[in-house]
């Protein structure tokens, strides 16, 4: 596919135009609609031509200074010759949103039309420098049929509106301030609105609107709670106050993302806004909450501060999650929400750097800047800013955020910008540090201890490597040592905190002790010690690294029992299910017979039985390392070894822990309650965790049942039925049956079923995704149905790679119609195969099969580059 055009990062150059200011007049009509661009543009660059992008588009006329100019149309733009120093341009495009199913420009969600312009969709609206570089002023009018789109919005300020003839309407938006083109949002149709009003930190009263489909208005309620929250929250961590006097969200159900940041006028996927009692489980609570902060809190890191290119896009994504994160740690419990976003770090991250599609966090190269938009970009430069954090500590952070801000405010910039801002007033000197935004991987450090009775000294020895993906292979690149901070202590054989004597060793503001591995290898040497320590190494996770240490079943049970540091707490019991897991798996892949580690299930009864222990901490102290997190430490992808071991581990922790799981099972489940604070969450969650592993016993497989049909919240009814399709029982179907005629008319519930269903473990998976695609309430051209469905199974590491089924064909026949239809999702999907070289030879030979075929038959710039990558890796 020689055709596929790649973009560098070095080939950056300034922009030779720029916009002083653009009046955008959209004429929509059910079978068209007609865009009228204005701008008033200024040469920088002398004796350029004038390059405008766009796609999709017929071209009605166009106009410098009222003349016709001298331009040549192409397929993705069009090139505008002998252009003055100073001039007005105007362009007159035509579209069909109704027929847009790539739901990027301007579409129709249902009858409501709506925009997605990040990262590339303006040019599908009209021709212009689609580069967030250009920012300019915007004014937009929109006119419409006044009957079927009562409300016409877009960013900034509504200024005008009035009535015209012929039934249709029209309303004028001004935005005060600078953005660049992806940051342009429109809505229009008939929708239900709540309302109400924040007081800023200046006095200054703000106008909150949330709009969604009538009916639906009571299920933002929550989201408007969370949005005052997270508008006090950034006042009072980061000095920020929001700058228009209107803050509107637009609830979308057909969205190919989660929320868009537009300023003063976010779109959002619905399933990020909705959330009541009945419909929404405790997750969906903390999801709506944490992404209703993240989009307000682009408002000053994205769209007051923007990123000069795409190869930056972490310079505003890596940090309003960082800040998004730290917003949920203060509504909640800071450990137990730092071990789940490590965990699915752990998940999804590692396992993208580990793959054919590992990329820098500023990655150098793409086809499809949309394919920008991972899990490198956001979590993994969300920890890059943490260690930042960790480093010079939160008021030396803060610090360094004003410095960002006052420095920056109105600019398009670079990661360097953002990194400088942080070290100048910390008097930092971070040069090695920015490695982490330039080479990619996952470092791995290898621990080694020799303690010293004698002499009362513990030497500690780290070495970090880094493996090359298969880009940097291709490119002939070497990595160089990162500067890894790492925040540590060690425990005497009580589990009490010994002091730290190492001239190495540093105390943030917040009085944690850190060490800074920046060579390949070094040693650390305390002294003064009676007994040798115990180690408590990454604290906090304090850095995102893989850390190979071979800590004995002893010392794991400590850290378990006595780290004053939860996330170790956890960490220790996922190393020692990961050892037993890993034994199993070996043993499975073998034909051998499978006998769990008797110490670990007595290990694990006694911590069920620890009534110290917070429910939340308890629960995820109880789960197991994810098929995801296996996956990443095997070398060969063995689906039924994978499911073998962890069902018969599984299967032998509830037995022995039988008798306790049923008692809190039965404390907890007594309250039933729909309350929403913290503590709930954690009951239900332990609740569920208990019957979740009582339901290996059959003996129990009613108490799951009987909780599907008895319960008052969507958090115990889906897991339940999570439980239950897992089974091999009669009460699956019912189940299954069940919760669809309860919930069949409730779009976001029906999600969850489709989901639950593709990720069974059950046997019968892959049948039921077949049948599933041919369900009256699946919708291919739906990203929500598309990734609950498919997503989900391609996410299925034991039944999508299960070595007796045809899954390989039918995924990539998948891919190839969406490909058709949405290549955003198409390129999504295409991940599934990620994985294909670790797989067996006959199921390897397979996989590379369809790839290939995949290829040949001619893709998207963004399903070609996943695909094409993936076959790089062999």
């Amino acid at each position: 596919m020689n055709d596929k055009k790649k973009i560098y990062l070095k080939d950056y150059e300034a922009p030779a135009f720029a916009v002083e200011n653009l009046n955008l007049d959209f004429q929509l009509h059910e079978d068209f609609t007609r865009v009228i661009a204005t701008s008033q543009i200024t040469q920088i660059k002398a004796g350029t031509d004038l390059w405008l992008d766009g796609e999709d588009l017929k071209l009605i006329s166009i106009s410098i200074n009222g003349q016709k100019p001298d331009y040549e149309l192409a397929d993705e733009g069009l090139k505008v010759r002998n252009v003055p120093a100073k001039f007005e341009l105007r362009i007159e495009t035509e579209l069909k949103p109704q027929e847009n199913t790539s739901l990027e420009g301007l579409y129709k969600s249902g009858s409501i039309f709506c925009t997605q312009c990040e990262a590339q969709g303006f040019r599908k609206i009209t021709y212009f420098l689609d580069r967030p570089d250009v920012m300019t002023k915007y004014q937009v009018r929109i006119e419409a049929d006044e009957k079927k789109y009562p409300i016409l919005l877009s960013n900034g300020d509504r200024i005008s509106q009035k009535k015209l003839s012929t039934g249709r309407h029209e309303v004028v938006w001004q935005d005060p301030f600078k953005k660049p083109c992806y940051l342009f949002a429109l809505v229009a149709g008939d929708l239900g609105v709540i309302k109400d009003s924040f007081k800023t930190v200046s006095g200054k009263n703000v106008d909150l609107e949330i709009y969604a489909a009538h009916g639906q208005q009571d299920r933002c309620l929550f989201a408007m709670e969370s949005l005052k929250k997270s508008m006090r929250w950034d006042e009072e961590r980061f000095g920020r106050e929001y700058d228009l006097s209107t803050y509107m969200i637009v609830a979308i159900d057909d969205f190919n993302a989660g929320a868009m940041e537009n300023k003063g006028l976010n779109v959002f996927n619905s399933r990020l806004v909705f959330a009541d009692s009945l419909t929404a489980t405790d997750g969906d609570y903390s999801l709506v909450e944490s992404v209703i902060a993240h989009e307000y809190f682009h408002n000053w890191t994205g769209n007051r501060i923007t990123l000069r290119d795409w190869f930056h896009l972490s310079l505003k994504e890596g940090l309003t999650v960082f800040r998004d994160q730290e917003f949920s740690m203060d509504q909640s419990s800071q450990a137990l929400i730092r071990i789940d976003n490590v965990d699915d770090l752990r998940n999804h991250q590692f396992a993208e750097d580990a793959g054919p599609n590992a990329h820098p966090i500023r990655p150098s190269s793409c086809y499809a800047v949309d394919n920008f938009f991972t899990s490198t970009i956001y979590e993994k430069g969300a920890e890059v800013i943490r260690m930042m954090q960790t480093m010079v500590g939160r008021p030396g952070f803060r610090k360094g955020m004003d410095t960002y801000f006052d420095r920056f405010d109105g600019q398009a910039v670079v990661i360097e910008n953002f990194a400088q801002a942080i070290a100048e007033p910390n008097q930092q000197n971070w040069d090695q540090f920015k490695l982490w935004y330039s080479q990619a991987g996952t470092p791995q450090v290898t621990v080694t201890e020799n303690y010293d009775s004698q002499n009362r000294t513990y030497t500690l020895s780290l070495k970090q490597s880094c493996p090359l993906t298969v880009q940097e292979k291709a490119e002939g690149l070497e990595k160089k040592p990162f500067h890894i901070p790492l925040v540590l202590g060690l425990l005497d054989s009580q589990g009490h905190e010994l002091p730290l004597n190492c001239p190495k060793v540093s105390q943030n503001t917040e009085k944690k002790k850190l060490i800074h591995l920046k060579a390949e290898q070094e040693s650390f040497v305390f002294e003064n010690l009676s007994e040798r320590p115990v180690l408590s190494l990454n604290r906090d996770f304090s850095a995102p690294i893989d850390l190979q240490w071979q800590a004995s079943f002893k010392d794991l049970l400590l850290l378990m029992k006595h780290d004053s540091d939860l996330f170790n707490r956890w960490d220790a019991a996922q190393k020692l299910y990961l050892q037993e897991l890993q034994r199993l798996t070996d043993t499975a892949s073998r034909n051998q017979k499978l006998e769990v580690s008797a110490d670990l299930a007595d290990a694990f009864h006694r911590m069920v039985d620890d009534l110290s222990l917070d429910p939340s901490l308890l629960a995820k102290l109880m789960d197991l390392p994810s098929f995801d997190y296996l996956t990443q430490k095997q070398e060969t992808l063995d689906a039924k070894a994978f499911l073998l071991a962890h069902d018969q581990m599984a299967l032998a922790l509830a037995k022995k822990s039988e008798k306790s799981l049923l008692q809190i099972y039965g404390t907890y489940n007594g309250k039933n309650t729909q309350v929403l604070t913290a503590e709930e969450f954690g009951r239900r969650r332990l609740k569920n965790k208990c019957l979740s592993y009582l339901a290996w016993l059959p003996t129990h497989h009613e108490l799951a049942m009987t909780q599907l049909t008895t319960a008052k919240t969507m958090t115990d009814q889906q897991a339940a039925l999570g439980i239950l399709i897992d089974l091999e029982s009669p009460l699956r179907t019912q189940a299954i049956d069940r919760f669809y005629t309860q919930w069949k008319s409730e779009s976001l519930v029906l999600n969850k079923w489709f989901a639950l269903q593709a990720g069974s473990s059950h046997p019968d998976t892959f049948k039921t995704v077949q049948k599933l695609m041919d369900h009256p309430d699946f919708n291919i051209k739906n990203p929500n149905r598309v990734y609950s469905l498919l997503r989900c199974f391609g996410g299925n590491i034991v039944q999508f790679h299960n070595p007796d089924l045809d899954t390989y064909s039918f995924m990539a026949d998948q891919i190839y119609a969406l490909d058709k239809i949405n290549p955003q999702v198409s390129s999504r999907i295409a991940s599934c195969f990620d994985l294909w070289v670790k797989l067996p030879s006959t199921q390897k030979e397979k996989a590379h099969h369809e790839l290939e075929k995949l290829v040949r038959k001619g893709l998207s710039q963004n399903t070609h580059e996943i695909i094409s990558k993936a076959l790089q890796a062999e």
